[in-house]
């Protein structure tokens, strides 16, 4: 690290802890007010996000469809739910080993009875977000940044229009709980630094900050950064860069590399790292990540454009091959500032780059080659250089007000922003409608908007017309997306199946039947992808009564995916129509297998049972459906009737009972069964 100080001329605004300790010892006092302030303007700025329901962008995956979650509030163990999300291969999500953020969905749709409530989740996100800015403040604080450095500094943190993604979606709790681990680590770190090498009590303040790093790790990946910010930290406060700051930090650096390797495990297992689709060199990849470099730093200033998706271009424009020559220069700007002791700046800058640099789509992973909620943490730096010199004019009496202006401003102007980002993610339609809103003028359009709108419209609003509308346009732009076919040969299957369309049966199952064909017919399709095809035209086959070819369809389908639960379940529909029992109940325990809180398949299975005559297994399996689905009426008129085939009258009558004050009528055969009981 460069000794030389600062010149005369910068040293009042660029020494960063003798000129500001006296002014934070005296405004101690104030500091705290000032924080709530920021804090209850972050709040209000944000209220509008509890009203936001869930998007269909990796909320599925992570939340409502999320199988470890599925048992949680409806029978199923905290220690086999705790074990299945903390565990590497059944705990990723989409290639992301992020369990804690997932443990904390399982806690709350506990509280909720096992039903998922968006308002709760929404609302954690933000009670999160605001103990990220308070430690943030805190942190600034403890860098020796005065009252008002803090307040700008929190403010800015809080309701910077960038900072929304990370808060009104769902699915980046993993931002916010990271976050606030991160932070209080980092406030714990100089609490240590401070603390000297004779206190007793260092210990325990390093010991905090390995069970913060350890929490934050388990959150995102993005933690394993905090060592580099800790260094970043030590150029803060002028320790000589010597080998025992890098020993001292051992530790975290062995987390660091530990889930570093997991999560590049599990991206490469996903899949979600191969750059097949692209296909851009090692060249363009540098300069799409000098690209993301340039843009996160000037959208600090000016956020716009902002979107949830930025896709690839299929072909680079020239801005990104420009790039390295703007980051370069950026470069060379950093040297300079270190070696003119411009110490602010560069600990700004250089805690950004450490908390991006990972992010800069180098290495491909993911569909879009930038995200507003990679810059959730490494803003901090650049807030920090804001935070320093609203500091340093705030105390002088003839700049104070100009300072207290442009922050009024600065807030308004982005509050406002951030307001009205936050409605574009109320729900997957508003979601995908700004992606396309953002997309129009532009040579090459991304077919994923018209895609993921078609999904939200058919499986949330029931609007097939609609869906179909998107799915065209989509087709239109990618005809050769094997998995666009079959999501719409599902929305023709699935308008079938509602009995809204009278007449229109044959001819939707044809549809459906020619678009899953030709999905197959694609190449390069993934043994998962091809299973789901062959699953869906099999069921489309069923339907249509060709029940031959439905079954051979699905048995290749779980020949080429054993796990295909949704196969067994189309399977068995197929065998039950064709007597063949023995058969159905065999697909309906493998389903059971992948899914067994499913109170409807439980039924299904004590239904079968029971035609089979074995009316023990079939009160057993009764006996499970209604453990977990107490509501579950017919399960107590089907159990009536495996009781009443077993000879247990007095059983069967209690059951008989129940599902008529449930609503249940019995029926002629039951009235059979019990023999005139």
């Amino acid at each position: 690290m460069a000794k030389k100080p600062a010149p005369a001329a910068t040293t009042k605004k660029s020494t960063s802890t003798g000129a500001t300790k006296s002014s934070a010892a005296s405004d101690q006092s104030n500091w705290f007010m000032l924080g709530m302030i920021a804090l209850a303007i972050t709040a209000a700025c944000y209220l509008p996000s509890l009203r936001n329901g869930f998007v269909n962008w990796d909320d599925p995956k992570n939340i409502y469809e999320n199988e470890n979650l599925e048992g949680v509030g409806n029978g199923q163990s905290w220690g086999t739910t705790i074990a299945n999300i903390f565990d590497l291969e059944k705990g990723n999500v989409i290639g992301n080993y992020n369990p804690l953020p997932i443990f904390t969905f399982a806690i709350e749709k506990a509280i909720t009875g096992g039903e998922w409530n968006p308002t709760l989740i929404h609302t954690t996100n933000l009670l999160l977000h605001l103990l990220t800015v308070f430690f943030v403040m805190k942190l600034l604080w403890g860098m020796g940044i005065g009252r008002w450095g803090v307040f700008a500094g929190g403010l800015l943190f809080g309701i910077h229009p960038m900072r929304v993604e990370s808060v009104a979606w769902a699915t980046e709790r993993k931002d916010v709980l990271f976050a606030v681990f991160f932070f209080a680590a980092l406030v714990y770190y100089i609490k240590w630094l401070k603390q000297g090498e004779k206190q007793e009590n260092r210990m325990g303040t390093y010991a905090i900050m390995l069970v913060l790093a350890l929490l934050s790790c388990f959150s995102k990946v993005q933690a394993v950064t905090l060592p580099l910010s800790m260094l970043a930290l030590d150029f803060w406060f002028r320790r000589p860069l010597n080998f025992k700051l890098i020993l001292e930090k051992a530790p975290f650096w062995l987390l660091s590399l530990v889930f570093g390797l997991i999560n590049v495990h599990t991206l490469r297992v996903q899949g979600s790292t191969d750059d097949s689709i692209t296909n851009f060199n090692f060249l363009d990849r540098l300069c799409i990540g000098a690209y993301s470099f340039c843009t996160y730093i000037y959208k600090a200033v000016l956020p716009w454009p902002m979107s949830p998706l930025y896709a690839y271009p299929k072909n680079l424009p020239w801005t990104v091959y420009a790039a390295p020559a703007v980051f370069f220069t950026a470069v060379a700007a950093f040297i300079w500032a270190w070696r003119k002791g411009y110490r602010t700046w560069v600990f700004g800058v250089a805690f950004f780059f450490f908390n991006v640099m990972f992010l800069l789509q180098i290495f491909a992973a993911g569909q879009g080659f930038l995200a507003d909620r990679f810059t959730y943490v490494a803003y901090f730096g650049l807030f920090a250089i804001v935070a320093y010199y609203a500091d340093q004019y705030a105390k002088e009496e003839a700049s104070r007000n100009k300072v207290l202006t442009i922050l009024g401003l600065v807030g308004l102007i982005y509050g406002a922003w951030t307001i009205k980002q936050i409605g574009i993610w109320a729900d997957g339609y508003s979601l995908w409608s700004h992606v396309m809103t953002m997309d129009e003028g532009k040579k090459e359009r991304s077919s994923l908007p018209y895609w993921n709108r078609g999904q939200f419209l058919r499986n949330v609003k029931g609007d097939f017309e609609g869906a179909l509308k998107d799915y065209n346009k989509a087709v239109e732009m990618e005809p050769n997306n094997r998995e666009i076919l079959n999501s719409r040969g599902k929305t023709y299957f699935d308008m079938a199946a509602s009995g809204k369309y009278k007449g229109q049966e044959k001819s939707l199952l044809e549809k459906a039947v020619k678009d899953y064909t030709e999905s197959l017919s694609k190449t390069n399709q993934t043994d998962k992808a091809t299973s789901e095809s062959y699953s869906n035209r099999g069921a489309a086959y069923g339907m249509l009564g060709m029940l031959q070819k439905s079954i051979d369809d699905i048995t290749e389908a779980i020949k080429l995916d054993p796990a295909n639960k949704n196969a067994y379940a189309n399977r068995s529909i197929a065998y039950l129509n064709t007597g063949q029992y023995e058969k159905a109940l065999a697909d309906y325990q493998e389903y059971l297998k992948y899914d067994p809180t499913n109170a409807n398949f439980w039924y299904e299975s004590g239904m079968v049972q029971r035609v089979m005559k074995r009316n023990e297994e079939s009160v057993k399996s009764l006996d499970r459906a209604l453990q977990i689905n107490p509501k579950l009426a017919i399960g107590y008129l089907e159990r009536a009737r495996a009781k009443a085939q077993a000879g247990n009258f007095a059983g069967a009558q209690q059951d008989y009972q129940k599902a008529q004050q449930m609503g249940v009528k019995m029926e002629a055969m039951d009235q059979q069964l019990m023999g005139g009981q």
